[in-house]
């Protein structure tokens, strides 16, 4: 895992390793994943000749895939003009403040999020790259997630007036602040990871309970650093903490700030008591014991629901609470209801054509984009509905890692991670709502592949280094790998 350098070749002035004569070493930079010394990104992205290549093949593969095409405009677009700090609006500020910024016609927003998201996943692919050791590794990595930013799965939704091209595009940005953060802990790196947390939280709704997780690894993260503050250092965990409180405090404003306005979450209850709740005769039952009032006559479709007024009531005040008590008090049906939505089954010839959820690999566009990948790569990245590939993926590096558990690495632990987030916000957006499952499953479902890359990246690479070490004299690791190379266990 090198900064601008590789087992078999290290370029010394490249990396900053080359002494000056007479001058004061400066001591490490603090690094949790266990990086000797690790450079700032800039720096080392400098010493990597593919890498303008790759950042202007992805701006470029992005505006080709939008080029020509027009803006699509939904019912809600219309809500994304209105920019609105307090939170009395029903959208956030993030999406209208950037259409607010974007300047000319329709087609200039359109160009406008594809620049955004080129950059942001070019971000990304710099990020994760500068974890591996092998120049062959990281250029695998940037290349595959550079494609992966160029699926039509994203792409499409920059021509949609909608908040899902700018929310993917920061949530890959903010996995990259924290890639970079955790490999070069200092004041800049964790004032980046605030500063792209705080658009992502106002992007929409529905990321709030992500953000808390995040919250929640973070303090378990600053917890297991203080224990092994030895090898991390004090600086490391100082800041650390002090990040921690820092997303702690924004996602409790943006949790405060969407308290203002809960139409969208109000409806959502009400579609989900209609949908999942009535149809159950014994669900139903224990939410009247538990004080929801249904309507006189019986009817317990949206409208009826909509136009009850002891209904509106409980749904305002006692609705979410006691809907989290069910799911708290039934965990099977927490865990399980929403399997079948996760992912596609092959329907008989007898049966309905119903349009597949497959919340692991959402089929949904809103919008057009023009393919700029081969098929069979971009089927392998991020095939619309193919869950079956994203469920191989997951098994092989899942069964991959328990097989080589007794080798971890502390590098594991950022794409484990995402997995273990991914499946969170998946379950939280089926959980939240019924609508639309594809667009809320949207961010999560990239999470995990880029989870699953990078996890996949490591195991590989790290058999590669232990099949050389084996292979060298005595067994012994070659010595020319640089000094800010992190340990493999």
């Amino acid at each position: 895992m090198a900064d601008g350098t590789d087992v078999d070749a290290v370029d010394e002035a490249a990396s900053g390793d080359q002494p000056v004569r007479g001058a004061r070493r400066r001591p490490p930079a603090a690094s949790p994943a266990g990086f000797d010394d690790p450079q700032p990104l800039l720096r080392i992205v400098r010493s990597w000749p593919w890498a303008g290549w790759l950042v202007g093949g992805i701006v470029l593969l992005r505006l080709i895939a939008v080029a020509g095409m027009r803006l699509y405009i939904y019912v809600d677009s219309g809500e994304y003009d209105r920019i609105d700090f307090s939170g009395d609006w029903r959208r956030p500020w993030a999406t209208p403040y950037l259409y607010w910024l974007i300047p000319g016609s329709n087609r200039g927003t359109v160009v406008g999020q594809a620049l955004v998201g080129a950059a942001c996943w070019a971000t990304l692919a710099l990020c994760a790259s500068a974890w591996f050791r092998l120049r062959t590794s990281r250029i695998a990595v940037a290349v595959v997630i550079g494609g992966l930013g160029c699926t039509t799965v994203v792409t499409n939704w920059d021509a949609a007036k909608l908040s899902e091209s700018l929310g993917l595009s920061l949530t890959v940005l903010v996995i990259a602040a924290w890639l970079n953060f955790v490999r070069r802990t200092d004041a800049v790196t964790a004032g980046l990871v605030a500063m792209v947390t705080l658009p992502w939280l106002f992007v929409r709704q529905s990321l709030v309970p992500t953000a808390w997780l995040v919250v929640a690894v973070a303090g378990v993260a600053t917890v297991v650093v203080w224990r092994h503050r030895r090898t991390a250092g004090v600086v490391a965990v100082r800041i650390l903490a002090v990040l921690c409180v820092v997303l702690a405090i924004e996602t409790a404003v943006a949790s405060a700030t969407y308290s203002h306005n809960q139409e969208i979450v109000h409806e959502n209850l009400l579609v989900i008591v209609s949908n999942r709740v009535g149809p159950d005769p014994a669900r139903l039952a224990w939410f009247e014991d538990h004080g929801m009032p249904v309507p006189k006559s019986g009817d317990l479709s949206p409208d009826s629901l909509r136009d009850d007024p002891a209904f509106a009531h409980w749904v305002a005040h006692e609705g979410r609470s006691t809907y989290v008590r069910y799911l708290a008090t039934h965990p099977w049906y927490a865990l399980t209801a929403p399997l079948d939505d996760f992912t596609t089954v092959r329907q008989s010839a007898l049966d309905e054509y119903e349009r597949p959820t497959a919340m692991l690999a959402p089929p949904d566009s809103y919008a057009t984009s023009r393919p700029v990948l081969p098929s069979l790569a971009e089927q392998a990245l991020f095939g619309p509905g193919d869950t079956g590939m994203v469920i191989t993926l997951l098994v092989v590096v899942l069964g991959w890692t328990l097989v080589r558990i007794r080798r971890r690495s502390v590098r594991w632990a950022i794409p484990l991670s995402l997995v273990g987030l991914a499946f969170a916000s998946l379950y939280t957006g089926w959980h939240g709502a019924t609508p639309e499952l594809g667009r809320l499953a949207l961010m999560g479902a990239m999470g995990l592949r880029i989870g699953l890359f990078l996890q996949l990246a490591f195991l590989i690479e790290d058999e590669v280094v232990a099949r050389r070490d084996r292979r060298a004299p005595g067994g012994a690791r070659d010595q020319r790998v640089a000094r800010d190379v992190a340990p493999t266990s």
